[in-house]
Parts: structure tokens; C-alpha cells; sequence
């Protein structure tokens, strides 16, 4: 067998269709790119007419015992036709040797403020070095010497603050720590049993986002299986990113061509500048818009603009005021994008924090008596007169409100008038519950969030009304 690149997966379709398959493929690379490949291997291999609950077995890697996989993988079954096992985010090929890539994966999610996603890598990291969370919070991760540093992980401690994976790693439940099975003696065993031979209608599909080419497990795939790598490099080079815009454009039009639309060219470069690299964004963005048009077969800009907020700071103010005028269902589906564009919810809920803060310190202000405001107070008069009545002698706000322009401070006041101080306290509180619920709780982060913007416009926190 050999090694395939994305380009080729077509020519490793039609080689399945003519009854050239293998017994093991290695998917990896893009997390997105390899679930839906895996998919579209699995269609061939075992069409959906000859499916049943005991010929197609999805094992999750981050929960797999090696062992029961293995012996699934060694038994004939007691039906005729394929079986196919396929696991994702396996661990067989982890090493030292993947640490870094797995560090930069864990930066990466960091900067866009995807928590627990950049948590999922770190955690694997520790796994490599057979370190728990709590032993590393003890350590403390950012004060490692650089000696321990290369020592645990195999490579360079990073330059920088890294602050931000010790407060990661404080926010995790106690009882999280690395798995205890040996992935190492695990990948030899898998290769000796391939070796000596499997059942011929077993076939076992691996995925991960990172491997270690020196493993002898991948070394007897390269030989004797398939191996379709994914991987896209996240760098900002001229030639990184014109691979990224590639992957993108294909996915948006082979999305579209599924409902039978099209897309703008001049539209194409607003639309994958507002999502940014997120492959399964692209994807649920580019549905949305399908449907939206509706019986329209080309999407315009004008579709882009009224289904895709132009940037994530822009997405999460249009939140705020929503919320602020009590339309639900508008923060709803505002909400939904910025989850499906892979923004953590506590960064959204920082979001709405700050801008309740905001609201209830204008309200504090404006319960002053002198300078005394009112609602009917024009913009004119408010930055003429009263904004610098209210300046002086009070620097210690500059910071939080006197660097805004005008303008928006005058819209400022007339949102906070609409509300009592308590109901913005409640506020405070009802995201600070939310907060809680996601760090501590398994409940979903999209229903946390969902639950909170329904309470904040139903108890008007903040808000006049439902629409």
C-alpha cells in the first residue's frame, strides 16, 4: 500500500470501488478533514444497505481500553460481511516526539479564546509525560525550569507568559488525570497482531490529529496498510495560508453543491474572512446560508452580511445588545454562530459580564445628584455639559469609560436608564451561575448558555422586553 495526500482521496475511493481495500487505515491531520474522510471510507468499505448495529463500531480514543479493542479486532464474527472498527483521537502513536505539536495545537486554541479545547491538548501533553493535572498545578506548569521543562515533555520550554495554561489547569475537576494504559506496548501489540494476521473481513480505521512517524506501528502501515494524511499547516506563511484557503473553498462549495447553490466569487473572500480557519465552521456556516436563501440558488454578499457578524468582536457586541433589548430570539441565533465559530462560552460569558459592569456603573452614576441626569438629556447637551460635569474629580474611572467616544457613552446611559441597579446586580449573578456550571458541572456549554440568555431577557437582567 502507500501514502495518500488529501488531493488523492478520490483515487483512494475509486481503488476501494474497484475492491482494492486494506485491513488498517491511519487517518491524521485536521480533526474536521479526517472525520469526514473516515466517512466517506466507510461508505465505500460498507455501504448503508449492508449496515448493522454489529458490523460498524465507533470507539472513542480518549476513553478506549487498547486491550478490548484489540480482542474485538482478533474475533471472527458470527455474521458474514465486514466489520469495521473505527477509533478516533487515538493515542497509539503518541510520543515525546508529538509533545510539541500538541503544545502548539494547545497556544493556538489559547489565542482564540477556545478554553476547552486548548485544556483537550494540554491534558494530552501531560499524558505523554505521565504527569497529572494536580502534580503540575503543584509545580506550577509556568514555573518549570527549562531543564524539567525538556525533561517531561522532550522539547524546549516556550518563551513568553505561559500563565495561562497554570489557570487551565486549576479550573479541572480533581479526579482528572492521565490515563494509566501503556500506549507504547499497546502499538506493538496492535503490529503484532497484523503481523501473525486478523480475521481478513476486520478492518480497522485509526484517526488522530498528531503521530509519531518513528513508531514501529506506523512504519507497518506505511507498508502493509493505507495512510491518508490530513495534516495542514496552521502557520501564517503565504504558503500555509493559500493551503488553508484551498481546504476552505472546497468545503464551502461542496457544501453549497449539496443544496444546489452557488456563491458570489467576489462573496468568497468576505465569507472565509469572517470564519477564519475553522473547516467544521465553514461547513455549518455555509448550510446556514444555503437555507437562508431559500429558493435562491446564488448567495450574495447581502446573505453573508445578515446570517455572518463581519468579525467575533463584532458577533459579541451585536450579543450584548440584543440581550440589552430583550430580543431572544436574535441573541439566540447570534449565540449559536459565535459557538459553532468555536468561541468559548467563557469568553462570551466574560463578554456579557463586562457589559453588564459596564451598564450597572452607569446606572450608579447616573443616580447621582448633581450632575443630575435624565432621560430626555439630548447627545449635544450630554457631551457639552454634563459628561464634563461628570469627569471631574473622578479619574479613577478614566480607563473604564472616558476613552469611549461620546457617542457610545451617550448610547451607554440611555441603555443603562432602562434598568434598576438590582436587576443588573441579578445579572452579574445569573452569569456568574452560568460560570460555575460550566467549569464544574457536565452539562453542555451550549444549554449553560442557552439557559442564560433565556434568563437574562426573561427577568429583563438586562432588558424591557421578549420578541
Amino acid at each position: 500500500m502507500s501514502l495518500y495526500k488529501r488531493q488523492d482521496i478520490p483515487k483512494l475511493l475509486d481503488e476501494i470501488n474497484h475492491g482494492v481495500t486494506s485491513q488498517i487505515y491511519l487517518l491524521f491531520g485536521e480533526r474536521y478533514l479526517c472525520r469526514n474522510a473516515a466517512q466517506e471510507l466507510i461508505d465505500r468499505l460498507l455501504p448503508e444497505k449492508e449496515r448493522q448495529a454489529t458490523n460498524l463500531q465507533h470507539i472513542d480514543g480518549d476513553q478506549e481500553d487498547f486491550n478490548r479493542t484489540l480482542n474485538l479486532l482478533k474475533t471472527f464474527s458470527l455474521f458474514a460481511g465486514r466489520r469495521i472498527f473505527w477509533v478516533t483521537d487515538t493515542k497509539l502513536f503518541y510520543s515525546k516526539g508529538v509533545a510539541k505539536n500538541l503544545w502548539d495545537k494547545a497556544c493556538e486554541k489559547n489565542e482564540r479564546n477556545e478554553s476547552g479545547q486548548a485544556l483537550r491538548y494540554l491534558l494530552q501533553m501531560l499524558n505523554l509525560a505521565a504527569v497529572s493535572p494536580q502534580e503540575m498545578v503543584e509545580e506550577n506548569i509556568a514555573s518549570l525550569s527549562a531543564t524539567r521543562w525538556k525533561a517531561l515533555f522532550g522539547f524546549g520550554k516556550p518563551q513568553g507568559d505561559l500563565g495561562w495554561a497554570q489557570v487551565l489547569l486549576e479550573d479541572i475537576p480533581s479526579g482528572v488525570s492521565p490515563a494509566k494504559e501503556a500506549e507504547t506496548d499497546a502499538a506493538s501489540l496492535y503490529t503484532k497482531a497484523f503481523e501473525v494476521g486478523i480475521p481478513r473481513d476486520n478492518i480497522l480505521i485509526l484517526l488522530a490529529e498528531a503521530v509519531d512517524k518513528r513508531k514501529r506501528l506506523y512504519k507497518y502501515i506505511q507498508e502493509h496498510g493505507v495512510i491518508l494524511d490530513l495534516a495542514v499547516d496552521p502557520g501564517s506563511s503565504a504558503a500555509a495560508k493559500r493551503d488553508q484557503e484551498k481546504i476552505l473553498k472546497e468545503l464551502l462549495h461542496s457544501t453549497l453543491t449539496k443544496y444546489g447553490k452557488d456563491i458570489e466569487s467576489q462573496t468568497v473572500p468576505v465569507f472565509l474572512e469572517r470564519v477564519g480557519f475553522h473547516p467544521v465552521a465553514i461547513v455549518m456556516e455555509a448550510e446556514k446560508l444555503a437555507l437562508y436563501a431559500g429558493d435562491r440558488k446564488t448567495i450574495s454578499r447581502e446573505d453573508v452580511d445578515a446570517i455572518i457578524g463581519r468579525t467575533r468582536e463584532e458577533a459579541l457586541f451585536e450579543l450584548s445588545e440584543a440581550i440589552t433589548a430583550g430580543k431572544l430570539e436574535e441573541g439566540l441565533l447570534i449565540l449559536d454562530h459565535l459557538q459553532s465559530s468555536g468561541v468559548h462560552g467563557l469568553a462570551i460569558l466574560a463578554t456579557l459580564r463586562n457589559h453588564i459592569k459596564k451598564l450597572l456603573l452607569v446606572r450608579s452614576l447616573q443616580a447621582l445628584k448633581s450632575p443630575a441626569y435624565t432621560k430626555n438629556l439630548s447627545f449635544p447637551v450630554f457631551q457639552s455639559s454634563y459628561l464634563p460635569k461628570l469627569k471631574e474629580g473622578r479619574d479613577e474611572w478614566t480607563n473604564l469609560l472616558w476613552k469611549s467616544h461620546p457617542y457610545g457613552l451617550f448610547m451607554l446611559f440611555r441603555q443603562a436608564a432602562q434598568f434598576r441597579c438590582e436587576d443588573l446586580q441579578q445579572g452579574l449573578k445569573e452569569v456568574l451561575t452560568a460560570e460555575y456550571r460550566m467549569k464544574g458541572s457536565a452539562l453542555d456549554s451550549r444549554l449553560i448558555m442557552d439557559s442564560l440568555l433565556f434568563n437574562l431577557v426573561r427577568q429583563k437582567v438586562p432588558g424591557v422586553r421578549v420578541s
